[in-house]
């Protein structure tokens, strides 16, 4: 599966970012609000004639440009794919819950700071099959045992959670 599009890639091919383009809402909606702004604005004639008017209609064609890469470097899962990606969410969901402390542990002061950084950072979390074709393509480091760290699957359920369109907040999983 194409997590990273062209529009997310360096010259060498490396993802430019953590997390691909289409992931962020936000900034799309923002990106389209722009967008829009200005073609009312020249629209209405509300730009003045000249080198004002040029480099609005520039920067409209660039962001116009930059919405029609992220759009088209957003993966469209077929039926299968979309199956296998909400039983990995499933599965990771399960695998990340039982790797964090319990929301109460974290209020009361009992969790492990040094315990809570290893899991996040050293490679805890045992991939297999799928899930590990998956962990690539989201540009998550799999150790040579086909483990990962939390923030690894963390990084793959949100990914996965945005592709099905649902919530990606990983506390969202954290136990009381």
């Amino acid at each position: 599966m194409k997590i990273f599009g062209e529009v997310d890639k360096t010259r060498e091919g490396k993802p430019k970012s953590e997390y691909p383009s289409w992931y962020f809402t936000q900034q799309k909606d923002e990106l389209e609000e722009s967008i829009s702004q200005k073609e009312r604005a020249i629209e209405n004639d509300l730009v003045p004639h000249g080198e004002e008017l040029n480099r609005m209609k520039n920067k409209l064609l660039h962001e116009k440009k930059r919405s029609d890469e992220i759009k088209a470097s957003e993966p469209k899962l077929t039926d299968a794919e979309a199956t296998l990606v909400k039983n990995m969410r499933k599965d990771l969901g399960t695998m990340i819950r039982d790797g964090m402390f319990t929301r109460s542990q974290m209020e009361k002061g009992l969790a492990d700071a040094h315990e809570e950084a290893r899991r996040m950072s050293e490679p805890c979390l045992e991939l297999k099959g799928d899930q590990i074709v998956f962990a690539k393509d989201c540009d998550v480091t799999v150790s040579h045992n086909g483990k990962v760290s939390r923030s690894g699957a963390e990084k793959m359920w949100k990914i996965a959670s945005r592709l099905l369109g649902e919530v990606s907040n990983t506390e969202s999983l954290r136990k009381d």
